[in-house]
């Protein structure tokens, strides 16, 4: 998923042409799934096009080493090319600039239009571009040629923001998230689980078991030492806890283990056997709970408390809503990528 609205800015002039040229994508994720094409139509300069526009190899690199940058001032060093691998900055930075080019293809359809006037009126206002108070074209033309890029191209990118910023608004303003959304959430991010779990030396001592377990499910503990379980009870944990208990470590629970016991129902008996330090386990729930909502005690102002929480659920929502809504936009858009071009692809 997108996580678009995640960028970093740099600072002074730098800062303007950034933001302006193209906001930066924070993201981690290799190209999406329902991208269709391997290079079909796609001019073997460009990286990708988005309803026949092409996307360049130059613009790419471009933006992969701004993308870079972000990175090394966030994380205060230089990156190894190793650690430039594993944050997969051309997949980002292509997903950004598909992001950027879908929202701008749509800007007829959500009515959109950015008159030239507001572009210069806006632009004159930058101090970047201003000496003595007031706007220097010759200023203008020389942080742009400092920065590798001209007047009409400048104006053409911030223009095309713009629009994207009208639009992620447009569609911000058309969310919204209720009360009872928020407290049910709650509950359901923090529920608490106890169950009992009982380890055998031997899958198929296990599996036995469980197949008795199953069909009656009952004294689970008193039919597991029959047969040679080693059974105890876990006390009521959140997931989040429970990770952080010795029980954790003590079994070496793994991802599908946790997933299990948080997914199944009160009374219920795990219908598969996992493996654990000891050998096997099968697990029975004995109670989930569902915590009310309460405000931090620690935090001074209660409804306050309560309020800040709440815009910033609604905030992490109305994110992910963005997100779904521009990934929407891009299945219904021509998107093709060359991945011939992409596979012998370096930056700069």
């Amino acid at each position: 998923m997108l996580d678009f609205l995640r960028r970093f800015y740099a600072h002074t002039a730098g800062k303007i042409i950034t933001v302006l040229v193209g906001l930066l994508f924070i993201v981690g994720f290799s190209f999406l799934p329902y991208i269709m094409g391997v290079g079909r139509g796609v001019s073997p300069q460009d990286a990708a096009t988005v309803a026949g526009k092409g996307i360049s190899l130059n613009e790419l690199s471009r933006y992969y080493g701004k993308l870079e940058n972000e990175y090394e001032k966030l994380y205060g060093k230089k990156l190894t090319q190793k650690e430039l691998s594993e944050l997969d900055l051309t997949g980002s930075a292509l997903s950004s600039l598909i992001a950027d080019r879908v929202l701008e293809s749509r800007k007829d359809v959500f009515g959109i239009n950015v008159s030239n006037g507001f572009i210069a009126r806006n632009i004159a206002s930058f101090q970047e571009f201003q000496k003595g108070g007031k706007f220097s074209g010759r200023l203008f033309k020389d942080v742009l040629l400092a920065n590798h890029t001209t007047p009409a191209s400048f104006e053409k990118k911030y223009k095309a923001e713009i629009a994207r910023t009208y639009i992620r608004r447009i569609i911000a303003e058309s969310f919204s998230v209720a009360d009872i959304q928020f407290l049910n959430d709650y509950k359901i991010k923090n529920k608490s689980v106890s169950f009992e779990i009982a380890a055998f030396g031997s899958k198929n001592g296990a599996d036995d078991f469980l197949k008795k377990a199953v069909l009656y499910n009952k004294d689970f503990s008193v039919q597991a030492k029959k047969y040679g379980g080693a059974v105890q009870e876990i006390p009521l944990f959140s997931e989040i806890n429970l990770v952080k208990s010795p029980y954790f470590k003590k079994y070496s629970m793994s991802g599908s283990i946790l997933k299990s016991i948080f997914s199944t129902g009160q009374g219920e008996v795990v219908a598969a056997v996992f493996p654990v330090k000891s050998g096997y386990a099968a697990i029975k729930i004995l109670k989930v709970y569902f915590p009310e909502y309460v405000s931090n005690p620690k935090t001074k102002g209660g409804g306050e408390a309560l309020l800040k929480e709440k815009e910033l659920y609604g905030f992490q929502k109305e994110q992910e809503f963005l997100d779904d809504y521009v990934d929407y936009l891009e299945s219904k858009s021509n998107v093709k990528i060359n991945r011939n071009a992409l596979s012998a692809f370096h930056p700069y």
